[in-house]
């Protein structure tokens, strides 16, 4: 009889190497980066395998893996391994808040007093209405480009994008990022600029 395929043995088994790799303090900003983008994924697919079953759990976890790599690539300068997965977390409460309104999710470290912060999401609207791109560039915090323009025209009819904007204090450093998600027709949400136009 064959074993079962066990997703989390084998995502704990990359999160331990990868808290390994954490112990070297002369890593490189693109290390970490690389790091923090592997940590992410890890930690959100092993979020995501916690849904569901069957296909439905494969697909959870590769929603959460490709949310959590994307979080934690943006703050691995920042923030340490669990506490990107937590904020990876956090951001995946904003997106699936009640889409109609804004809000926030406030966000603590857990093991530094001194880490915390609110991630801020602003309604879902039509990727395709004539105010979209004005509405999304207010909530994140950044004009919006006319190659991200460009990405929202390219999208399907129907499709529906969301900001947030992740606001952190570290170590009384203020820390700041605001992105554009939309909605794939498999339900998830990707950020608009890993969307290709």
């Amino acid at each position: 009889m064959q074993s079962p395929f066990r997703p989390a043995v084998v995502i704990m088994a990359i999160l331990v190497f990868s808290l390994f790799l954490s112990g070297c303090q002369s890593l490189s900003s693109q290390q970490r980066s690389a790091l923090g983008t592997t940590v992410g994924s890890v930690a959100g697919a092993l979020a995501g395998s916690q849904i569901g079953g069957g296909k439905g759990q494969v697909v959870a976890m590769a929603v959460g893996a490709a949310l959590g790599g994307y979080v934690g690539n943006r703050f691995a300068n920042h923030l340490n391994q669990q506490e990107q997965e937590s904020l990876a977390q956090t951001t995946q409460e904003a997106l699936r808040a009640d889409e109609s309104r804004a809000g926030a999710v406030d966000w603590r470290s857990g093991q530094r007093t001194d880490v915390g912060g609110q991630v801020y999401y602003g309604k879902t609207v039509s990727a395709h209405d004539n105010q979209a791109g004005d509405y999304l560039s207010d909530v994140r915090g950044k004009t919006i480009s006319a190659q991200e323009r460009a990405k929202l025209a390219s999208l399907d009819e129907g499709t529906s994008c969301r900001p947030t904007r992740t606001s952190l204090s570290v170590e009384e450093r203020g820390v700041a990022d605001g992105v554009i998600w939309c909605r794939t027709p498999k339900g998830d949400y990707k950020p608009l600029d890993a969307i290709a136009a």
